[in-house]
């Protein structure tokens, strides 16, 4: 194989010989390529072809061509840009470059590009120029700028060359890292610098603004200068305490307290202190001070509060505590410390209210006026009958029984017993035979009644809600309040107003309401108790004078009865109706008025009645007068005779306990004769000549009859007709002229149109003819007597 070889150099050097030489000698250009691709076929040479096919070159010389071409290209060259420039295939060039990396230790292939000695010495030489510009690097910032791996940089590149043509100090933190001795100094001195100006806690991020240090080299610096201050955390969250700060917030907790002798804890938090309570003990070992919400108090002040509270007990006057205390606590603070130095002895002896303390002695004295005020209104619900009211809610509250149930049977069994009495009588059996006496020794229970009154307002405003009606249970207990708040504010402002304290009004009366409540109510109770036994007093005497006037009505209707029933039917009706709704009247309403008040209802009636009025008493009123007052008021608008309205008045008097005297006909003609008495003197004193005439009409009636007459001016006419037989030529004649001119009389005055001498012309004639008139009446006998069986 080396003879071939020798061969092959031996034909080269003749070839090369022959091309040297003349043009006769030398091998045409075709001849050459024959020639070679002769010894290619034969394998006796091996070449790599260009990209484009012209050239050929040996793997010597392509070897020799990429070292070339690192050399120019300053030691570094990738393999893309080399098989570029050479023109031959990536494949050819990567094996090339990769055998000349075995044959050269100093040459590196590295991700694709071929790196010399030469190049990592010059590089070297660039990164020490930049430690010297910045004082630091980062190898990871290098990989960016030179497009080459962070080992290779590291490793081959600067630890390789540390200490040579690298002149730096590689960080122990981070290996990456290297920095020039002189940039260390220069950094320490910028955060020395930064350290010794601070005096509060400031966040490390911002120191590391301020300084444009890195932040290892703070940390490593903050362990050098430990004396300056602490740090709470190694990170840029953390904080730099400088300990002239610490000795500042010392000095100011002292001197405040001192000054003071109270430390605030939002003050102290504003320091910069986190755990207040615990910085101020140590601060201050040996105070003895009380922690309350938001502040520390010291003893001083404490001893203070209750030296001046002591006195104002011992004194009976009042303490504002915030006077005392410094302006800065809150009332919340205040509270506290109130609470704090109150013992229960003191308790017992004060009212507090906010920050004033009252001692219970001068409360008394400023409440003392109310009492007057609590008596008065405990006297006029029980004479208003509001009380009453409340005892009736509070008992159907608690009753057990069922109103409509065995009460009303009991209620049922004495009532009829009662009939039974009034009916029976001394005299015998009938209705005719009455029992004279007039005493009733009943006492009604009205506890469980409804309520009914006209009078909303007052009902409103001093019966409490939750009262019950008709015996029903609820589930809210009754409620009556006497005295209301504002009220008792209103009292206690003019005492409390003369120390300043007006404003406190509110809070005393609020205090003091449910007790002057409870004391009105026993009050009202107490006059509840001495009123029913007054009233058990006079209730006789009140029964037996209603029980005499409806015994007088009852008999003035009997006789009045008599008179009318002389007339014809028609006119018969007209007296009648007018005998009912005057004296019928009466008597509804006195009996009305009655069982009113026996069932507790409201009483603030006049002594005349309205239909209305009568029809509510008769519906609220208690059960066992109900069906008989009913019955009387329907009777009172009707058209029945006078013995039914009798009968009914008889029943409803006895419903009432009250007892109708035994008629004694001997006793009618002295009342007939006592009538007629009154309505002469009644004619004496009488100048107008209407009522003249009214007035003479019944008297000569009653002197001609021989009985009693009920009826209005209306009437007039027909007791003149009825009256005619009974009367003289001259008598009649005289009662018709003075009839006609009252007349005419009355119809000129209504009469607008009519002339003013008319009237006097009619008023003088009146005038002379009204003796006459009188004396008829004064001097009338009885020419006949007409008389009813």
């Amino acid at each position: 194989m080396s003879s071939d070889w020798d061969e092959i150099k031996r034909l080269a050097a003749d070839f090369q010989k022959a091309q040297l030489s003349t043009s006769l000698q030398r091998l045409s250009e075709r001849n050459c390529i024959e020639v070679v691709r002769l010894l290619i076929e034969k394998q006796l040479i091996q070449v790599i072809f260009t990209n484009d096919g012209k050239e050929y070159l040996t793997q010597e010389h392509l070897e020799q061509e990429i070292k070339d071409e690192l050399y120019l290209r300053g030691g570094r060259v990738n393999l893309v840009e080399l098989a570029a420039a050479l023109n031959v295939d990536f494949g050819k060039v990567e094996n090339a470059a990769k055998q000349v990396c075995a044959d050269e230790p100093d040459i590196k292939f590295l991700l694709g590009q071929l790196i010399d000695k030469s190049y990592t010495l010059r590089l070297a030489t660039e990164i020490n120029q930049k430690l010297t510009q910045l004082g630091e690097i980062d190898v990871g910032k290098l990989t960016v700028t030179y497009d080459l791996p962070a080992d290779f940089l590291l490793n081959d590149v600067v630890l390789k060359n540390l200490n040579r043509s690298i002149h730096a100090k590689q960080d122990q933190a981070n290996a990456s890292v290297f920095f020039t001795r002189s940039y260390i100094d220069r950094s320490k001195a910028k955060i020395r610098g930064a350290l010794a100006a601070i005096t509060k806690p400031t966040p490390l991020s911002a120191i590391l603004n301020l300084t444009g240090v890195p932040e290892r080299l703070l940390y490593m610096v903050l362990n050098e200068v430990s004396s300056l201050g602490t740090v709470t955390a190694r990170s840029p969250a953390g904080q730099y305490v400088p300990h002239i700060y610490s000795r500042m917030q010392a000095r100011w907790v002292n001197d405040f307290y001192q000054l003071n002798g109270y430390l605030m804890h939002e003050s102290v938090a504003n320091l910069g202190v986190s755990d207040v309570k615990a910085f101020v003990q140590n601060q201050l070992p040996g105070e003895k001070m009380v922690a309350l919400k938001k502040c520390l108090i010291g003893n001083k002040l404490i001893e203070q509060v209750k030296a001046s509270l002591e006195e104002c007990i011992a004194t009976s006057s009042y303490l504002d505590v915030s006077t005392i205390l410094p302006s800065a606590l809150t009332d919340e603070d205040v509270d506290e410390i109130v609470a704090h130095v109150l013992t229960p002895a003191m308790r017992r002896q004060t009212f507090v209210f906010g920050s004033v303390i009252l001692t219970v002695n001068f409360m008394d004295e400023a409440v003392k006026p109310c009492h007057e005020l609590v008596n008065e209104h405990a006297k006029r619900a029980v004479e208003s009958g509001t009380y009453q009211k409340y005892m009736a809610e509070k008992m159907m509250k608690h009753q057990d029984v069922d109103p409509g149930g065995a009460a009303d049977e009991g209620r049922a069994d004495k009532r009829e017993e009662r009939r039974k009495k009034a009916a029976g009588g001394k005299g015998g059996g009938g209705t005719q035979g009455r029992e004279t006496k007039t005493k009733s020794t009943k006492k009604h229970n009205r506890g469980n009644r409804g309520n009914v009154s006209d009078s909303d307002d007052e009902q409103d405003s001093v019966i409490g809600r939750g009262g019950t009606a008709g015996g029903k249970k609820s589930g809210k207990e009754p409620h009556l309040e006497l005295i209301t708040s504002k009220e008792i504010a209103k009292v206690v402002e003019k005492a409390l107003d003369e120390e300043g304290l007006g404003s406190l009004s509110k809070d005393v009366a609020n205090h003091y309401f449910p007790i002057l409540s409870k004391q009105a109510l026993v009050k009202a109770h107490e006059l509840y108790e001495l009123s029913l036994q007054k009233n058990n007093q006079n209730r006789r005497q009140t029964h037996a004078s209603i029980q005499e006037k409806l015994n007088t009505l009852y008999n003035d209707i009997r006789l009045y009865e008599k008179g009318l029933k002389l007339f014809s039917d028609d006119v018969q009706n007209q007296l009648l109706k007018y005998l009912l709704k005057s004296l019928g009247t009466d008597i509804c309403n006195e009996l009305c008025l009655y069982v009113a008040a026996e069932s507790n209802l409201n009483t603030n009636y006049g002594d005349s009645l309205t239909v209305e009025q009568r029809i509510k008493i008769s519906s609220a009123c208690d059960s066992e007068y109900r069906e008989a007052l009913q019955a009387l008021n329907k009777l009172l608008g009707s058209s029945e005779t006078v013995d039914a309205f009798l009968e009914a008045t008889e029943r409803a008097m006895q419903t009432c306990s009250m007892m109708l005297k035994k008629v004694d006909k001997k006793k009618d003609r002295t009342l007939i004769l006592g009538h007629k008495h009154g309505l002469l003197e009644q004619l004496a004193n009488c100048t107008d000549p209407a009522l003249v005439l009214h007035l003479t009409v019944l008297i000569v009636f009653t002197i001609s009859t021989q009985t009693m007459l009920h009826a209005s001016g209306r009437h007039v006419s027909a007791i003149l007709n009825f009256l005619q037989p009974s009367l003289s030529g001259e008598h009649s004649k005289l009662f018709n002229t003075y009839h006609d001119l009252v007349l005419k009389l009355l119809s000129t005055e209504s009469a607008a149109d009519q002339s003013k001498a008319n009237v006097e012309d009619i008023t003088k004639q009146l005038d002379e003819l009204t003796p006459l008139v009188k004396d008829i009446a004064h001097n009338f006998k009885k020419a006949g007597v007409t008389t009813v069986e």
